[in-house]
């Protein structure tokens, strides 16, 4: 499918949020403690952070943003507390098991070309309800 930088294509969502599991998708480079950090000149790797994670088991590893409010709270780009609340909650059905984040590059044609498909492979396996996507 080719992509227009003019619109951002969707799926209409008919589930009720209360029953939806939701996962994050983000290009904040944002990966668990236990993973490698990104490559902050350029990197098409993408990591898998598990769904049990919390906030504080989190990093970044990105100098192409301002990590202001990061450096105060991970959530603000990736806010996979804020969904484990919302789970609690019941206002969502549950947190998805993986989420996924990739982090900076310049190469975009290799980007969509490579590394897209393989996360759109890994999130097909995990089959969500729903994906908030988030940016550095």
């Amino acid at each position: 499918m080719e992509l227009s930088r003019y619109c951002i294509p969707w799926t209409p969502f008919h589930k009720h949020l209360e029953e939806a599991v939701v996962m994050l998708g983000s290009t904040a480079a944002v990966y668990h403690q236990d993973d490698k950090p990104f490559a902050v000149d350029g990197d098409l790797s993408f990591r898998r952070i598990p769904g049990t994670a919390t906030g504080r088991e989190l990093r970044y590893a990105d100098v192409h943003y301002d990590h202001g409010c990061v450096d105060r709270d991970i959530n603000c780009v990736f806010p996979l507390d804020r969904l484990h609340e919302l789970a609690h909650e019941h206002r969502i059905g549950a947190v998805a098991e993986w989420h996924f984040s990739a982090g900076f590059t310049m190469a975009l044609r290799d980007f969509a070309r490579t590394t897209v498909p393989e996360i759109v492979e890994e999130v097909a396996k995990v089959r969500p309800d729903a994906v908030l996507l988030t940016g550095g």
